[in-house]
This record gives C-alpha cells, structure tokens and sequence, in this order.
C-alpha cells in the first residue's frame, strides 16, 4: 500500500514539474526586453552566427527560444521536442542536428527551419511560426491561423517576444494580421549576396 501511495505521490510531483517548466517558457515572453535579452547572451555569438548564415532576423531567433523554452537548455517537451529551440527527433535529423542538447546545433538547426519556413511561405512571419509550432501541413492548409489553441498561444507568444526584441522594448502600434491562405512556394530562390534580413524586405 505505501508502494502504490509513494508512486502516486512521485506521479503527481513529476506532472506539477512539467506544469511549472512549461508555465516557465510561456511566461516568458511577458518579461522586460532586457530581461530577455541577459537570459539570450550566454547564446548571442550562436545566434548571430545562425542568423548571418540563414538570414534571419536574430530578434526572431530570441523569440522563438523565448517562447520554445525561455533559453533553458536542457527543457525538453511531453511530444519529445528538446533545446533550446525544441526540436523533436525527426526535425533535429532533417536539419542536421545530432545533438539537440548542444546549443550551437540546436540554434543552428532551428534557425535553418526557420529559413525554410519562411521561404516556404514567401517571408510570412505568422505563417512560418505557425509551421514551426503545428507543422507546414497544417498552414498550408489553413494559412497562419491554424485551429489549435496551443498554435494560437504559442503564436501569440513569439510575435510578442519578437515585437518586444525588434524594437529593443519600443513597441509600434500593433498591426492586426488578417488570415489568409499563401500559395506554398517550393522552388527556393538563389540566396542575395548581401546578409539582409528577408523579412524587412527591401528595407
């Protein structure tokens, strides 16, 4: 009887850590822009290197780890995802991540989807963090606002973060993203010579 009690008790600590890590990431993106940016320096070198080799913007880089994991390393997920950018297995091996404990690769490797999201759907930002969380099958299907309220959360949560990092805590008047469908893109083009981040197009 106290075998089956201490199992229960165990069961119950373990489901409340869970709870408590994953309220941790999504509280994250709340916190002061330099808040996020003291908990993402251990990281910049990493993140500025990934975001010169694939051309994404770092700020976006910062806000999808702030909402995947609040820049803790060793999170891992219920689904198996896993780092700092929550790859699960199959994304970690289709980007060339071996060990999605290592922050350099798991940055890299996240960064690397990232860019084929966004090249997928034409520089979309909503759409491309919608992919990143419920997969690109579901936004092709229907477009940025994807019927999954953990999409919808964590969508919310990235744009946030990101709004909050772009403009170094300056926020511009939020813009209303209205939904729609984008035509998916398969042929990617030749990269530009020059590092610019795509999504600001020719800013």
């Amino acid at each position: 009887m106290k075998t089956k009690q201490f199992i229960a008790q165990l069961a119950v600590c373990v489901a409340l850590l869970g709870v408590s890590t994953s309220s941790l990431a999504g509280s994250c993106d709340k916190q002061h822009v330099n808040m996020i940016h003291q908990q993402a320096q251990p990281y910049q070198h990493v993140i500025n290197q990934a975001a010169i080799k694939y051309r994404v913007n770092p700020a976006l880089i910062k806000a999808v780890i702030t909402a995947e994991s609040c820049f803790r390393n060793d999170a891992q997920s219920h689904k198996g995802a896993g780092g700092l950018m929550q790859l699960i297995p199959a994304t970690a091996k289709r980007f060339g991540v071996n060990d999605r404990f290592n922050p350099a690769e798991n940055i890299d490797g996240g960064t690397r989807y990232l860019r084929w999201l966004l090249n997928r759907y034409n520089g979309s930002i909503p759409h491309a963090i919608a992919a990143y969380n419920a997969g690109e099958g579901r936004v092709d299907r229907y477009g940025a606002n994807v019927p999954i309220a953990e999409t919808a959360v964590y969508t919310r949560r990235v744009l946030n973060a990101y709004g909050k990092l772009a403009s170094n805590g300056n926020r511009p008047k939020a813009r209303v993203v209205q939904p729609q469908l984008i035509q998916v893109r398969h042929v990617v083009k030749k990269p530009e010579p020059r590092f610019k981040w795509d999504e600001f197009g020719d800013n």
